[in-house]
């Protein structure tokens, strides 16, 4: 039942004639807005944290999230995790990161004094933790009758969740999870909305919406 009001607007503006589309709902949720973080300060990128299954969408979501940090208003500079990686390798800071790593994964805290020499070698006084929780598609036929399928569309969920670290208190300054889920009809492969699209709009509402305190539209039609 969740997503039945999404289904109706979609398939009544099929049935209209309205131009090809797909609606995305989200929402968001957080701790308060941090009070000292400086969105103009530089922020580095951690690697995204994903389970086993998910492991090969993280260069795609890493991207997008970097993307929706240019777009905030203000603006906030990353390094994006590729040049966080090479900057931590550079400095023979592998080994403090891996463990930095996969002692968050056991306790949820990054370790404050790897996470200070992680974040002087970065020259970030600010680090970004993402990590994702779920990834869905699924192809639903509505509006079936006589064996002709009206409707046909696909559902895609996606869940992330943010933390903004502080590296040289090793305090944990903000966190949000977020989740969107995009109806989108499937008349022409074309008309499929880019998994990375998505990705970018939710961190978009995370950050603006929680991080920097903005506001961005819960619903959003994409045109195809």
């Amino acid at each position: 039942m969740k997503h039945t009001a999404t289904f109706l607007v979609v398939a009544v503006c099929i049935l209209a004639g309205c131009a090809p589309l797909s609606m995305t709902d989200m929402h968001v949720t957080g701790t308060p807005k941090p009070q000292y973080f400086d969105a103009g300060e530089h922020v580095a990128a951690l690697g995204l944290i994903a389970p086993a299954s998910l492991q090969q969408f993280a260069p795609l979501f890493s991207n997008a999230l970097i993307t929706a940090l240019e777009e905030a208003h203000p603006p906030i500079r990353a390094l994006s995790f590729q040049e966080s990686g090479n900057l931590v390798n550079d400095r023979d800071l592998a080994a403090d990161y891996g463990d930095l790593v996969s002692g968050f994964v056991h306790s949820g805290i990054l370790e404050r004094e790897r996470l200070r020499r992680i974040g002087a070698a970065l020259g970030s006084r600010y680090v970004l933790l993402p990590g994702v929780a779920e990834f869905d598609q699924t192809v639903i036929d509505r509006f079936e009758t006589i064996g002709l399928k009206v409707f046909r569309a696909r559902v895609t969920t996606l869940r992330f969740w943010l933390q903004l670290w502080d590296t040289k208190t090793g305090h944990n300054l903000w966190e949000a999870t977020g989740e969107v889920t995009v109806v989108s009809q499937l008349l022409r492969v074309k008309e499929t909305v880019p998994l990375d699209a998505i990705a970018q709009s939710l961190w978009l509402r995370m950050i603006q919406d929680d991080l920097l305190g903005g506001h961005t539209n819960p619903q959003i039609f994409f045109r195809n």
